[in-house]
């Protein structure tokens, strides 16, 4: 959790220093400075294998082809940018009870708690600084690529 704290607290700065939007894809573009995701890089610390979502409490509908957006309502994950085949082999997310269903994200994930749910209760909302977050991470790692996502559910 020290880890998740001092992350939390460089994506807080970031989003502080650029009071900004994030778009799609690890490509995104910090629209104030127009900065990508890439000029971020160098922020990320974690060595992250992969991303749990924490959805308990909200009631999450799994469905087959879910999106992460943030508050803004920009998508950070979602099946566009992804290989169709490895989609169709593996799913594009694994659904767990608790964190001991989580072997997809492997033994470092990067934890973050969904603050709300869109579209029929199956898309998770990220806030503004854990989707910047999880965007710089995944830059580093690939792990949205590889879809190393495992959404935690009631």
């Amino acid at each position: 959790m020290q880890v998740r704290k001092i992350l939390s607290t460089v994506a807080a700065a970031i989003l502080l220093m650029t009071t900004a939007t994030v778009c799609a894809e690890s490509e995104a573009i910090i629209q104030s400075d127009k900065r990508s995701v890439a000029d971020y890089a160098d922020k990320a610390q974690g060595n992250f294998t992969g991303l749990i979502v924490d959805c308990r409490g909200l009631g999450l509908a799994p469905v087959m082809s879910p999106v992460i957006f943030n508050t803004n309502g920009t998508k950070i994950y979602g099946h566009k940018n992804l290989d169709p085949d490895k989609i169709n082999s593996q799913g594009m997310v694994d659904y767990a009870k608790s964190l001991d269903g989580v072997a997809r994200a492997g033994d470092n994930p990067l934890v973050v708690k969904a603050v709300r749910l869109e579209n029929f209760n199956s898309c998770p909302v990220l806030t503004i600084a854990d989707s910047n977050l999880v965007l710089i991470e995944n830059y580093a790692t690939k792990f949205l690529k590889n879809l190393k996502v495992v959404f935690l559910c009631d």
